[in-house]
């Protein structure tokens, strides 16, 4: 063979292995070019336009939105993800409104008796599976009422409470767990699972003053009065979904309630405060009895997710799929603020909304479509906790085994200008943490750690549904570190928190940063792309907490 013959082979040759790498990859940098900034403020502007009245799950607002969504998923020539090759999947829900003027609470003992009243010094919640009823037992007070042998600590050890109610500091957790694990164990579907497991009869919760400046008094009278968490789905024979066994409805106490509970107890309410923020909360049994009456009324709802599905291309891998998600509902019509009564949830989670649609589209412009298929999912109830993605995690259109990763957004249009970073929650857990850095470093972006672990926000997002079954998943967030000379982004997004979040003035008007929301919707691409791409699944990191209680070889 003379030189010009072997340089020609060997150009074939390189050529070749070239072309075999770009089919592998696509030329991923390209990926997402086409989002456009112009397309997510139309999306936006309509989903949390007035005319919609903020989307409440189960109302003509929310259904016009899931219209739109699954028009503009056509437009873009994704087909419909349901068995049945259209876009709906629907959900049978039952909603409940605890009527006050027939629901108290009555604690006694020690020859004192103190009457509470709903609304005001008390919040009832769980009456979905009964309508009606009453129900009166010893409380046994159980420190954060968290059981977790396996991380060495179990608030219920040498406690008898079969019959009894739990009582337990809300939305708390040992602080020497970590943060993700924490947000797992102060969850009220986990403390529910755990006292049922326990044989409680029921369940009274008490905010420490940490808890309750993170959720001030006026604020969860408001949350229930707009109706956030007055849901849950319905199994098919019409039976309430609900974590555990049914234990009477929960209490949730006030301040001035929780003094009152505390009084004449061996632990005051600042002595069990002051414990707890030492992360050794008493755990006792009490002289109190509570005597619950409720009365509630529920009403049939049916609501429906989005889905929409890109075939994958490659013979082996076109039966796994990856699912990109967000929600579409908000809170709907409430109580006033400055004379505004439409929650018109832009950012939470129009802003999402809009991603999804622009990242569904940019996949359907590549020139050769991914390996693995892709499930676009738009779900309702998130504002219900979780119930849209609970119920498709849990009644999948394909097996669940076959879906290999979870990608969720929520809040994804930044409002501070010049975002340069994003927040991957999760990454510590799975190997989607390495394949998320790849992609933020090549969409331009720094990749920060959470600014405020302690809220769990890993449990507390539609992806952790989709954890619950075994799968890998993300929640990808916009940062807090702006390009934009004098701005502290994260104390504007702390005040967004305290200021706009669950209000009216979560509308359109605010000033989002749409060219950073096209590369932050390029990004949300990439990660997937990547994991459509690549011939291995993701998996659990090895001894990672979730994915030993989860995963799929879990129990095994």
């Amino acid at each position: 063979m003379n030189l010009r013959s072997i340089l020609a082979a060997l150009s074939c040759t390189s050529l070749l292995l070239t072309i075999a790498c770009s089919e592998k990859r696509q030329s991923s940098s390209r990926f997402g070019g086409g989002i456009s900034p112009e397309a997510l403020k139309a999306h936006l502007e309509f989903l949390a336009d007035d005319a919609l009245e903020g989307r409440r799950t189960g109302t003509r607002g929310h259904q016009l939105a899931t219209k739109y969504l699954a028009a503009q998923f056509a437009a873009s020539g994704l087909k419909g993800g349901m068995p049945d090759g259209g876009y709906f999947q629907k959900v049978a829900l039952r909603r409940t409104e605890v009527l006050p003027e027939a629901t108290s609470l009555v604690l006694s003992g020690g020859g004192k008796t103190t009457r509470l009243k709903h609304g005001t010094e008390f919040l009832l919640l769980d009456t979905h599976d009964t309508a009606k009823g009453e129900f009166s037992a010893p409380v046994v007070f159980a420190g954060y009422g968290v059981s977790a042998p396996e991380m060495n600590y179990d608030d219920y050890a040498g406690l008898d409470v079969k019959g009894k109610v739990v009582g337990l500091l809300d939305w708390e957790a040992p602080p020497r767990l970590s943060s993700s694990v924490r947000g797992y164990y102060f969850s009220h579907d986990t403390k529910r699972e755990m006292a049922a497991a326990h044989g409680a009869a029921g369940i009274l919760g008490v905010m420490t003053p940490e808890v309750q400046r993170k959720f001030p008094w006026r604020f969860m009278q408001r949350e229930l009065a707009i109706g956030y968490n007055t849901m849950k789905w319905l199994e098919a024979g019409g039976r309430v979904h609900e974590p555990g066994a049914r234990l009477a409805p929960a209490s949730v106490l006030d301040r001035a309630a929780a003094d009152a509970f505390f009084a004449g107890e061996k632990y005051s309410a600042a002595e069990v405060f002051a414990a707890s923020a030492k992360g050794e909360p008493p755990r006792f049994v009490t002289t109190k009895t509570a005597m619950v009456r409720w009365a509630s009324r529920h009403t049939a709802v049916e609501s429906e997710n989005v889905v929409a599905l890109l075939e994958g291309s490659d013979p082996a891998l076109k039966s796994e799929y990856v699912v990109f998600s967000t929600h579409i509902d908000h809170l709907g019509i409430g109580p006033a603020v400055d004379g505004d009564v439409i929650y018109n949830g832009a950012l939470d989670n129009a802003s999402g909304c809009a991603v999804l649609l622009e990242v569904a589209r940019a996949f359907c412009q590549l020139p050769a479509r991914p390996r693995r298929s892709l499930l676009f999912v738009a779900v309702t109830g998130e504002e219900q906790l979780l119930l849209g993605s609970d119920y498709f995690a849990k009644n999948p259109p394909v097996p669940i085994e076959k879906v290999v990763a979870n990608i969720n957004i929520d809040g994804s249009i930044p409002y501070v200008p010049s975002l340069r970073d994003v927040v991957v929650h999760g990454s510590a857990h799975s190997s989607l943490g390495k394949t998320a850095a790849q992609a933020a470093a090549e969409s331009g972006f720094e990749v920060s750690p959470d600014p405020t672990p302690d809220e769990g926000l890993f449990t507390r997002t539609d992806h952790f549904s989709f954890v619950k079954q075994g799968v890998p998943a993300l929640f990808l967030d916009a940062g807090y570190k702006s390009g934009a000379p004098g701005v502290d982004a994260l104390a504007v997004k702390k005040n967004w928190f305290v200021t706009v979040y669950h209000s009216p003035k979560d509308d359109a008007s605010q000033k989002f940063d749409y060219a950073t929301g096209a590369r932050f919707g390029r990004f949300v691409g990439l990660v997937g792309y990547k994991v459509a791409m690549e011939s291995e699944r993701p998996k659990w990191n090895e001894g990672d907490f979730f994915g030993k209680r989860f995963g799929r070889d879990a129990g095994r």
